[in-house]
């Protein structure tokens, strides 16, 4: 007999895609399916669509309370019976054999995670061309180890597409829920975390419509607001990721960028990352404060500072130097709809930076008087 799938929707608002993504979930040729769906308090019509569509396999929850996409999918999965669990964005559709390629996928490679490639579609399900701003190739990875994978996270973020994904029971009940502080990089967290303990395959098949509108960019909701949040979720996201990092994981997938590559101890794999993290650039920036979280919180510092000053010629002072330099975490150039206060902010930040390197290179006691210019000027 076939295995129970369990698949969860969380809509709001997509009364224009709502009933094209539940009827895909229903026309899989994978029929031993569940299909739990849950309005969150939507403002539109998706209410009445739904209330439109019967079948017995379909069960369906409104919120008459908004409570965001992940806090609703984590009470989703709760309400799950199946072996096998997926999630299905309220605005994307699936090709009919989508679930059969997938169950027949985690059962005979004996893995808990199988993941697809996927069309890029717009707001009328039309293919996005080579021409347009969309790239099949944000997904377009291939399979390799669960350290090699970590290494991708590290350099590129996250290339996995989450409705294509369908993971075991085991899964969910090992590493648990959704982090719902997360509100856009909940999946990429969830990968970390899945990729930590549990191998994964990716089919070379687009077996599903993921849906981006015509905006210009690759979310369909990009702001200033959304942009600096995908930051800041992201940066807590790879310091996660170094913190739970398996070790036999992290030499596996980094080794050939170790400094020292027969470093093995758990204080010289402590260097490698602390190294790792102090050059790493993403989005045009530099995310120091990670290395510096992990040495500001490390139990055994003199053991670590031994190792830095000996094997790494990395002195504390040297550290000291790091520390105080000034940090870029956003890249504002790539916004372009920030306003006029903010970027009046943004350019007296940058002048702060200026000046600041400026008067710290005169190494001089003259020192003061620039910089009480300098303070007066920034207080008009």
């Amino acid at each position: 007999m076939q295995k129970l799938v369990s698949v969860v929707i969380a809509s709001y608002n997509h009364e224009k895609y709502i009933s094209d993504a539940i009827h895909s979930v229903l026309n899989q040729t994978y029929q031993n399916l569940e299909l739990i769906v849950m309005d969150d308090a939507s403002t539109d019509h998706t209410v009445e669509i739904l209330k439109k569509i019967k079948d017995k396999r379909l069960k369906k929850i409104y919120s008459k309370k908004n409570q965001g996409t992940v806090r609703t999918i984590n009470q989703l999965i709760q309400l799950c019976h199946g072996d096998y669990l997926a999630v299905l964005g309220s605005d994307d559709i699936w090709y009919p054999e989508k679930l059969e390629k997938q169950v027949k996928c985690l059962e005979e490679k004996n893995v808990d995670a199988c993941f697809s490639q996927a069309d890029i579609i717009d707001e009328n399900g039309e293919i996005y061309s080579d021409q347009d701003s969309f790239s099949e190739e944000i997904f377009h990875y291939e399979n390799m180890s669960q350290g090699k994978r970590m290494r991708l996270f590290y350099e590129v973020g996250n290339h996995l597409c989450h409705p294509s994904s369908l993971v075991t029971r085991k899964v969910i009940e090992k590493i648990g829920l959704y982090n719902c502080s997360y509100r856009q990089l909940h999946d990429f967290e969830y990968w970390v975390r899945l990729i930590n303990q549990f191998q994964l395959f990716i089919l070379d098949e687009k077996l599903l419509g993921y849906r981006r509108l015509r905006n210009g960019n690759l979310s369909s909701s990009t702001n200033s607001i959304n942009l600096i949040r995908h930051m800041n979720e992201h940066y807590h996201i790879i310091q996660m990721m170094f913190e739970i990092m398996d070790d036999q994981l992290f030499i596996e997938g980094f080794q050939d960028l170790f400094i020292h590559s027969n470093a093995s101890t758990k204080n010289e794999l402590f260097c490698e990352k602390f190294f790792l993290l102090l050059n790493l650039n993403l989005f045009g920036v530099h995310y120091y404060q990670i290395a510096f979280h992990m040495l500001f919180n490390c139990p055994n510092i003199e053991e670590i500072f031994d190792i830095l000053e000996k094997k790494y010629h990395y002195s504390l002072n040297d550290f000291y130097q790091d520390t105080g330099k000034l940090c870029k975490l956003y890249p504002f150039s790539l916004v372009s709809d920030v306003d006029p206060e903010l970027k009046g902010l943004i350019g007296r930040v940058n002048y702060l930076e200026e000046e600041l390197t400026r008067i710290y290179s005169s190494k001089s006691w003259a020192i003061t008087k620039p910089l009480r210019n300098f303070m007066g000027r920034m207080k008009k």
